[in-house]
């Protein structure tokens, strides 16, 4: 099963919330990316792109992350089930877990250069994260709906040879 014709699966309701949820992402991490770049010229930073991109960054990841956990219909075991989940739902995953990693790394490094600099690139991360994650669940709990649907033994992988 591709990524595709996982994608036709989704109800219209879900694949708006989670489109939308992606673009307001990419919005607040390109105003926080202004704002952390004004804030390193002069340890200054600018409320008006502060406040959008801590709205557009969380909120747009939380419009990801709810619709796509809630495409599941049974509980969702990522590791147990790991190799019947797609490749494409396993690298979402893998990206997500990364994404957290790295940001929790980098406001750790960033806190003794600047006290204040980590609050401002928390958010930065998370948006992304959330955004990711809420993809993964999204795909890996409709594989799992599909597994249910053909019978608990058919793999994903081998529904689509």
């Amino acid at each position: 099963m591709t990524l595709g014709s996982l994608w036709q699966l989704f109800a219209r309701e879900t694949k708006g919330w989670m489109v939308g949820g992606t673009l307001s992402v990419l919005v607040g991490v390109a105003a926080g990316l202004l704002a952390v770049a004004g804030f390193q010229a002069d340890d200054t930073s600018e409320l008006w792109l502060l406040l959008p991109s801590l709205i557009f960054s969380l909120g747009g990841g939380y419009a990801v992350l709810f619709p796509g956990v809630r495409v599941s219909r049974n509980r969702l075991r990522i590791i147990r089930d790991w190799r019947r989940h797609p490749g494409g739902g396993r690298i979402l995953w893998i990206l997500s877990q990364a994404i957290a990693v790295i940001g929790l790394l980098t406001c750790i490094l960033a806190g003794p250069t600047s006290p204040s600099l980590p609050g401002l690139l928390v958010w930065l991360f998370m948006g992304p994260y959330l955004a990711l994650l809420g993809w993964a669940s999204a795909v890996l709990g409709m594989a799992a709906n599909v597994r249910l649907i053909d019978g608990d033994a058919a793999d994903v992988n081998a529904i689509s040879r």
